[in-house]
């Protein structure tokens, strides 16, 4: 059995409620702080943000399904549908799950041939029962990367026992839905955030038995649904998250009588949740000339508020972000987003760093660790920073003085040198004691440009990914070298007293 991360095992509501070894999962009624929801909202790029990197992020749908189930006391057992009919949570989930079939219907047709279930059950359609002793079965399909038609035509055989089809968040388009309206017994049908576009629903028309129809997220517009509320046992219709307006779904209630429109969750104000940060459109953090960004957020009516300087966004004062960004200098981006009945996000940071001139050909003068040599000499100007992770291959480290040289074809006119460093205390690694910066015609011919000091950091200092800068007037230069001291003592209150320190560095900046 693979070993759960941090003692976490979710394979059980016990486990689940008893947490891992950075304590319980969720406080019940506590979501401010519940560590789940702490992890969940952390930066991206955060070792501890869940789901780890490499896995599907969660939506803001999602998020804020979590974040009143922990306020709602986390009731383990409690069913959707036991929750109120106008229950934040149960608009939330309802919308995003899509209804689950009842149990105890009675149906009036045959159990579908076993084989041929087994046959069509596959990794990326699950079909079940809905009961041992009912012939009705349940179908899911996943992933929308390999989704093709056929996952749903090839259902022909089974289309007489299906009573509940998921296709929620698959690029399914109206076409498909001729096929779906030969599943002459479906009684729940989620084609929430699908391609839908409403054409095709007039084929759904015929479905005697449909009773709850999942829409959310399409592009559905007022005149495709109207017509699904003649359909006798309809009683159920998302269309949370569409662009029908406010006047269109008054205009749906009126029109249909008896059926529950779900329009989504509209915070009163007494449930606040917080805005999960804006995300950038690029993973690019190094440029040369310019480098235009977008910033974008999952919910909709978001407002986001940035800064370039350094400063801490708010809601009034700072710009209001509307069409896209153009970076021309080395700064930090900090954007927030804010919406009326939501909690502010928290502050999503940036760092841009601007290189204007890359060497011909660099060359280490002394050796970096063996350990942490990354991809060579290249690797301090590949653009690509490195994370907190020292063992990813993009840092070189030394355990003493670092030296390299840069060497360039024709003269570039250079005025400032930038090393890009990380500091990490409890693990040795720290800034070097000095920075020297040589520049000049010819490795024969160099002269110092600028030395930078650093002080001994104290006890607690935190971790930090840190830009040190030469700068100095604007000179012709063909050749640079790097020299860095390392502090040679660890001090009396560091666990590695008297060993010498670190020194880590991913990438070089010429401007």
């Amino acid at each position: 059995m693979e070993k759960a991360k941090g003692n976490l095992n979710l394979a059980d509501a016990a486990s689940m409620l008893k947490g891992g070894k950075n304590g319980k999962l969720f406080i019940p009624g506590n979501p401010e702080i519940s560590l789940l929801l702490e992890r969940i909202h952390l930066p991206f790029d955060n070792e501890k943000r869940m789901p780890p990197k490499g896995k599907p992020a969660l939506t803001a749908e999602e998020m804020a399904i979590l974040t009143l189930w922990v306020k709602g006391n986390a009731e383990i057992d409690k069913k959707v549908i036991d929750l109120p009919q106008q229950d934040s949570l149960r608009i939330l989930a309802t919308a995003f799950l899509g209804p689950e079939a009842p149990m105890e219907e009675k149906y009036n047709f045959s159990s579908a041939n076993s084989e041929t279930v087994k046959k069509l059950n596959n990794d990326y359609r699950v079909i079940s029962s809905l009961d041992k002793a009912s012939p009705a079965l349940a179908v899911n399909i996943y992933n929308k990367s390999i989704y093709k038609p056929e996952a749903i035509q090839e259902l022909t055989a089974i289309q007489k026992q299906i009573v509940f089809l998921n296709l929620n968040g698959l690029p399914v388009k109206d076409e498909e839905l001729k096929t779906i309206a030969t599943f002459e017994n479906l009684r729940k049908l989620n084609l929430n955030f699908t391609s839908i576009k409403g054409e095709g629903l007039k084929q759904l028309t015929g479905l005697k038995y449909l009773n709850a129809l999942s829409l959310s997220g399409t592009a559905v517009d007022f005149n495709s649904v109207k017509q699904l509320l003649k359909m006798s046992n309809l009683k159920e219709l998302s269309l949370w998250r569409t662009s029908l307006s406010d006047a269109e779904i008054g205009q749906l209630h009126k029109m249909g009588t008896g059926i529950n429109i779900i329009v989504g969750f509209k915070d009163d104000g007494n449930n606040p949740i917080k805005l999960n940060q804006p995300r950038l459109n690029t993973a690019i953090s190094i440029f040369k000339n310019t480098l235009p960004i977008q910033i974008k957020h999952a919910i909709n009516g978001v407002e986001i508020r940035y800064t370039t300087d350094g400063t801490e966004p708010d809601s009034l004062q700072s710009p209001l972000y509307n069409q896209g960004i153009e970076i021309k200098e080395s700064g930090t981006l900090k954007a927030k987003a804010y919406k009326k009945g939501w909690y502010g996000s928290d502050v999503f940071a940036f760092d841009f760093l601007q290189s204007k001139y890359k060497p011909d050909s660099i060359a280490f003068i002394v050796a970096p660790s063996e350990k942490y040599k990354g991809d060579g000499p290249k690797t301090l100007i590949d653009d690509q920073l490195g994370t907190h992770d020292i063992q990813n291959g993009k840092w070189i480290g030394y355990n003493d003085n670092m030296a390299f040289i840069m060497y360039f074809k024709k003269p570039i006119p250079l005025q400032s040198v930038s090393v890009h460093l990380m500091k990490k205390v409890p693990s040795h690694i720290l800034l070097p004691e000095e920075l020297e910066i040589w520049g000049g015609t010819s490795d024969k011919n160099l002269r110092l440009l600028q030395v930078i000091k650093n002080q001994m950091p104290v006890k607690d200092e935190a971790d930090a990914f840190i830009k040190l800068d030469a700068t100095f007037a604007s000179q012709p230069i063909s050749c640079i070298k790097i020299l860095g001291k390392n502090f040679k003592k660890l001090p009396e209150w560091h666990t590695g007293k008297g060993q010498p320190a670190w020194i880590f560095m991913d990438e070089i900046l010429l401007n």
